[in-house]
């Protein structure tokens, strides 16, 4: 898989203390801040992109962040470098189907996710690349991540196995719901997510693997992935350790989970 590069804006500037030839620069991001409707979403963003970085799923890197000028704490999610990619976009709403007339004979199998759109794209996606579709997914199902539709990006038009990488887990844990006490209670269930747009699509093969490898990550860290010495943004630390909680409780269920929604 070719490595995920992040987009450089601006001008560089040599690094007057540096003795390696360092440069300063700036890195093109996306800032996310916590708001009404995710009370919780820089701790959402956070922990989902730490876990994900354990686990090896294919995300784009995002780090907590802070102006000189505003102590608010937002998430920074970098912004791949496209332009020398030629990435589909799923996070285009308005973006049809590539060659859809030529896939009108195409059957889309039974019970597959198709109401965000994109139905042909995804099918093509996921065959192109199985073993990332699979862990995305069954990872989304761990973290409650009912959000992922068009919440990703893929080359897909290239004869070579391309680029892939998920993005936006700021609709998961403590933020798959408007309040936190709300989105503890929904990860307590064992029917939610309830959907997916990978269902259907993924390989039962892949996706028994993805949850091997989250039942068998060691309890220190997912513990380092969500707890903190501090509040982080709305999300204080009796919420944060709840997280934790509800997490190791959900691995159990995951299996379950995977087999219901997605195969």
């Amino acid at each position: 898989m070719p490595i995920l590069c992040y987009e450089i804006t601006g001008s560089a500037s040599p690094n007057p203390r540096s003795t390696t030839g360092a440069e300063d620069g700036q890195l093109s991001a996306v800032l996310k801040a916590d708001h009404e409707a995710a009370t919780a979403q820089v701790y959402s963003e956070l922990v989902a992109n730490r876990l994900a970085m354990f686990l090896g799923i294919p995300v784009v890197v995002g780090v907590p962040a802070r102006a000189a000028t505003d102590e608010r704490l937002r998430f920074a999610a970098l912004r791949a470098a496209e332009a020398s990619l030629n990435v589909y976009d799923f996070t285009d709403d308005d973006h049809a189907d590539p060659d859809a007339d030529e896939y009108a004979e195409v059957a889309l199998p039974e019970g597959m996710h198709t109401q965000s759109g994109h139905a042909y794209a995804i099918k093509s996606l996921c065959e192109k690349y199985p073993l990332e579709t699979a862990q995305i997914a069954v990872f989304d199902l761990w973290i409650g991540n009912e959000d992922r539709a068009l919440n990703f990006k893929a080359e897909l038009s290239s004869q070579d196995r391309g680029v892939i990488f998920a993005l936006d887990q700021g609709s998961s844990l403590l933020a798959c719901r408007r309040g936190i006490e709300e989105s503890l209670a929904c990860l307590e269930r064992a029917d939610q997510p309830t959907f997916h747009p990978f269902q259907k699509l993924v390989n039962a093969r892949y996706c028994g693997a993805m949850v091997e490898r989250i039942m068998s990550m060691p309890d220190w860290a997912i513990l380092s992935a969500t707890t903190y010495d501090d509040t982080v943004g709305n999300v204080m630390l009796h919420e944060q350790f709840a997280t934790y909680e509800v997490l190791l409780r959900r691995k159990k269920m995951l299996g379950d989970l995977v087999d219901r929604v997605l195969l």
